[in-house]
């Protein structure tokens, strides 16, 4: 079997003290050897030297990244998971909710409209209290998340079993609750633990099957929750006007076992059991990286002002004089606008630029610095002068596609400040728990920034003019955080300080 030599460069990487190419042998084209882990981004001399020395002792065939049978059946099976069990902690929120009554709706938007209407809970104003732990557990458990999922690496797989269990018995433990305390601690509790232990090991394995094409395929198993959106949260409607909340929690949970139990055996890691078994210790020094801080600031203001105009489209849609249908209508609209910006942001994301003497990837910065400036001017400009449907329409379609991008944009984020695989799961744990403060914020925030007056002939009819104010200025703020931060870069590399102010990808 003819050998063929695959080269990781970490040429586009400029990190002080890294090693120079390594070269991998392998059977087959774009396929590598597994003998050692990845070293941390400190010692990385000595740690590629040892992985050189391991490699000549063991030599075991690993699948293809970035394609392949093995790669797209992992994908396939995690956007199965993502559509209908994660797509459960956002995407629910799709019929009409009306925000200054129920309050904060993002995690069970369907089953809060009906609990607030029906006995035992009719009239509860605590009923936010269930949606807003699940996303904080989500959000919020990030990081204790991703330090379980590095210290048993090696249980990935018996880790998504178990959290898809624990949130099968969530929904059916929530059937049989009698009161407020017990709903709060199934479906809100149970159920968002089991999503926050199976969410981050599939996170990491999709680090493992592909490298180059990461964006992409993030953006796709993004775009799940998307997909899942423009029919389940009806299918939910329907069921609960027609049974309650009690059988259809049973049937949600029966659904999931069937449409989700058959693909998990799918969801399994490139890289064999021994391989991570000797995991090196993760070295923080991105920490002192002020690129990190700028990711960082530039996502938690997107995410203080990421969630209001899902939850508040549909009764500004109904104050319009519109229909309740329309304002439904308009948040599928956003939904499938959503999947669309997150698959074409991953996929700038992947792009490189070949040009005369430039080879290089689109900048993260910029794609960044675009997804919020777009966001912003959308709510400021289509949202705050609406008047009509069709503006609305326009304003769903384009604020979905930027806005929904963003978060794409974490993993090139993590790969701008580390090559390694197991940093980018950090800091996207570091990035989505700040998005977890800017969704348990909304709530409170908005109900000092609604106000009771309705006026079509003010910006945002008077009512809504404070709250798409400020989401818009978020959105503005972060994009300018990005554009400050760009210049400085340079000024930096232009008086010789690249190695010691900024060590990110030219």
């Amino acid at each position: 079997m003819a050998t063929i030599t695959e080269t990781i460069d970490f040429g586009q990487y400029p990190l002080q003290g890294r090693p120079e190419p390594l070269r991998l042998r392998s059977g087959n084209k774009r396929h590598g050897i597994i003998a050692a882990p990845p070293s941390p981004i400190t010692s990385r001399a000595s740690s590629f030297e040892s992985l050189d020395q391991d490699v000549e002792k063991l030599e075991t065939p690993l699948p293809p990244v970035d394609g392949g049978i093995a790669a797209w059946k992992f994908l396939f099976a995690a956007f199965m998971v993502e559509a209908f069990i994660f797509g459960k902690k956002n995407d629910e929120i799709l019929p009409i909710l009306r925000a200054d009554r129920v309050g904060f709706p993002l995690n069970y938007g369907v089953f809060q409209n009906y609990y607030i209407n029906h006995p035992p809970f009719e009239g509860n104003a605590n009923l936010s209290t269930v949606g807003t732990l699940g996303t904080a557990f989500y959000f919020l458990g990030a990081p204790i998340a991703t330090y379980l999922v590095r210290r048993y690496h090696r249980w990935h797989r018996e880790v998504i079993w178990t959290g898809c269990s624990i949130s099968v018995i969530g929904l059916v433990a929530a059937s049989f609750a009698p009161n407020f305390g017990t709903l709060v601690a199934t479906q809100g509790v149970v159920f968002g633990i089991g999503i926050l232990i199976m969410y981050y090991p599939v996170f990491s394995m999709l680090n493992e099957w592909f490298i180059d094409r990461r964006g992409l395929a993030l953006g796709i198993l993004c775009a799940a929750t998307g997909f899942s959106g423009l029919f389940y949260p009806f299918v939910l409607e329907v069921l609960l006007d027609r049974y309650g909340p009690a059988t259809t929690l049973r049937v949600s949970a029966i659904a999931l076992t069937v449409l989700c139990g058959p693909v998990l055996p799918l969801l399994k890691g490139r890289y064999p059991r021994s391989y991570h078994d000797t995991i090196p210790k993760t070295d923080f020094s991105f920490f002192r990286m002020p690129l990190f801080y700028i990711f960082s600031l530039a996502t938690l203001l997107q995410g203080l002002g990421f969630y209001f105009p899902m939850i508040y489209l549909p009764s500004y849609a109904t104050s319009l004089g519109l229909s309740d249908h329309i304002g439904a209508s308009l948040l599928v609209v956003s939904s499938f606008a959503q999947m669309l910006g997150q698959v074409a942001f991953g996929y700038a994301s992947d792009m490189r630029i070949k040009r005369f003497w430039i080879n290089e990837r689109v900048p993260v910065e910029a794609l960044v610095f675009i997804s919020s400036l777009m966001s912003g001017m959308a709510i400021l400009g289509l949202w705050g002068m609406a008047s009509s449907i069709l503006r609305l329409i326009a304003f769903a379609m384009v604020y979905g596609i930027f806005a929904g991008g963003f978060v794409v944009l974490w993993a090139r984020m993590g790969t701008a400040l580390s090559p390694s695989p197991s940093l980018a799961l950090i800091t996207f744990s570091a990035f989505a728990c700040e998005r977890g403060i800017g969704s348990v914020a909304t709530g409170p925030i908005s109900s000092a920034l609604l106000t009771a007056e309705v006026n079509t002939e003010e910006y945002g009819i008077g009512r809504f003019k404070n709250i798409i104010l400020y989401a818009g200025m978020c959105m503005l703020a972060s994009a300018a955080v990005m554009l400050v931060w760009y210049p400085w870069r340079r000024i930096a590399r232009w008086v010789g300080r690249k190695g010691e102010v900024c060590e990110c990808p030219k």
